[in-house]
Formats: C-alpha cells, structure tokens, sequence
C-alpha cells in the first residue's frame, strides 16, 4: 500500500534542494521565485514532518547536516525519477522526445559526434544539450544532478559515482624535437626529475586540477619543475611548441589540441610504465533512473565506444629519433 504523504511534500523538497544548493534561503528564493519567508516555513515543515534537522544554524549560514546531505541524495533521485515517469508515460512506440543534457569533455564530445547525429535524426522531437566542461566539471554536473549522465576522462573512477570505463588513453611526455634533453624512448622517474614542464592549472577557482599530477594519490613523489602554468591543452603544446617546457597529456587529449599549427616539430614518450592511464567512459549518480531517451542515447555511445582501441595516429605521436 502506497502510505499517504501531505499534499505540500513535494513542494518542501524542492525548497530543501535549493537551500541546500546555494546555503541560503534568499538564494534559494530568487531561484524559485518565492519570498524567503515561504522558504524558512518549507524547511521547518519538512523538519518537523521527517522529525530531524536538515541544517545547522550558524549566525547568518546553514551548514547541511549528515541527515540533511542523505535527504539532499534522495531529493535529487525523487525528482529525477518524476520526470522519467513523465518521459516514458508521454512517450508513444519507439518516438523518444523530451530533454537529454549530457556533460562532456570537449575531445570525448568530438568523437561521440557521429553517433549523437544518427540519434537526434532518428528522434528529432529529442531536445539534446552538451554541456562541454572540464572533467571535474563534468563531475560536479552528474554529482549535483544538473545533467543526466557525463563523459569523460579520469585516472580513477570517482568513489561515490558510477563510472563504466570505455576505453584507456596512455599518457604521453610531448617535448620539441630539437630539445637540449637526453631522454631515453622509455623515460624513467629520474629522468623527468630534469625537465621543466608546462603544466594544467591546478587553480581552485577553475575547479580543476592537473589530471596527472595535481591528485596527490596519483602524482609522482616529486617536486616538478613547473615553468608555467596553463588551463588549456591547446595552449600549452603551444608553449612546448616555443621550447618553453614539456608536457604530459594523454593521447585522446592530445589528438583533440592539435589544431591550427605546424605540429610535425614535436614527439611523445610512453609514460604508461610511470603514470595511470587516463580512464574514459560514463558517469552517473548511483540510483540514477535516466529517462527513456537518455538511456537510448547512452546505449549508444557504449556501444560506440566500448572497446575502443586508440592507433597510433590519433595521438600525434612520433617517435622520438
């Protein structure tokens, strides 16, 4: 038997997800377009019907309680599983419509493009956003529930949400062919040690860090040599271009920033004997219900990319003389 719940629950959680968002019930407000006193009642009517609390009151800021972030996961999976209903009710036979938003890094967005284009002519009522980001981004967008699913790239699946890795892409040491170096085909640690390296920008404001150095679990014990510091792939080979420094990008990375130069001057090394390899595929929420037509589109990109096997001409690779 279905337990009765008042008629407002529905309209408490939204107003908790908000709060819980921003950390202000004014903030959340503007959002709903809703006085703040609306929203201060909501939250102590959801309190007191759940008989817990959801926030610390500390002066002027409300700090989420344990209870208030396993409420905050629930909300998110209540929402979310209303609007499949509504997906997969309205949908008639094998006509998907209705809204997909995918979050992708832009050199796995790049490869899914076939298959994203065979999907929306074959669905053309499928109202499709990519939301191109950086890979902590695009964590962030499955974590809070702001797109259906992500692709992208990681050295490690993320602990609280659900990766299906795709393929592996190495890392790669890319450096000037007339560099002043001795650097063997196979570079050992020690060899690094030496070179000054243009690195990504592990700035908190970008929300990002370095994929390969900047997660301590995951970076070599040592101190680089940092000569700059770049948030862009493209630019940094840029830099490497002008004997700046070297660089360590993965192959999939490093194929989608070669653009719009005279790149035959630089060469890679292996450094999978040294690094992780990066991991590429799917994340999503755990309990994540995706409506029919996000589910449909990534079946597809699986089955696209499961298995992938990147040749040696989409790194840009050469080797090293």
């Amino acid at each position: 038997m279905l337990e009765e719940l008042n008629g407002d629950f529905l309209q408490w959680l939204r107003g908790f997800y908000y709060v819980a968002k921003t950390g202000s019930i004014r903030k959340a407000a503007e959002f709903m377009h809703r006085n703040p006193s609306t929203i201060s009642y909501q939250i102590r009517a959801l309190e007191q019907e759940l008989n817990t609390v959801l926030f610390d009151r500390y002066k002027k800021t409300l700090r989420i309680t344990p209870e208030g972030k396993k409420l905050l996961a629930w909300t998110i999976t209540t929402f979310e599983t209303l609007q499949s209903m509504r997906s997969a009710v309205g949908t008639r036979g094998e006509h998907l419509q209705g809204q997909v938003r995918m979050g992708s890094t832009l050199p796995f967005a790049a490869l899914g493009t076939p298959v994203i284009a065979s999907f929306l002519k074959e669905h053309p009522k499928v109202d499709l956003q990519i939301i191109r980001a950086l890979p902590t981004d695009v964590e962030n967008a499955v974590r809070e529930a702001r797109v259906d699913f992500g692709l992208t790239g990681l050295p490690q699946p993320p602990d609280d949400l659900h990766m299906d890795v795709l393929f592996k892409s190495r890392p790669l040491l890319v450096v000037h062919r007339d560099h002043p170096w001795r650097i063997p085909p196979v570079p050992s640690l020690e060899d690094l040690q030496k070179l000054p390296f243009v690195s990504f920008l592990p700035r908190q404001e970008f929300q990002n860090v370095d994929p390969f150095f900047g997660n301590e679990a995951a970076a070599l014990d040592y101190r680089r040599n940092v000569v700059l510091k770049v948030n862009n792939f493209h630019l940094i080979l840029r830099f490497v271009l002008q004997k700046v420094g070297v660089a360590v990008l993965d192959e999939l990375s490093l194929k989608a920033s070669v653009f719009g130069a005279d790149w035959s001057p630089l060469i890679s090394y292996p450094l999978d004997h040294l690094l992780p390899n990066m991991l590429y595929g799917i994340i999503l929420r755990r309990r994540k219900l995706l409506s029919p037509q996000a589910g449909t589109l990534m079946e597809r990109l699986r089955d696209h990319f499961s298995g992938l096997q990147l040749p040696a001409d989409i790194t840009g690779e050469k080797s090293p003389e």
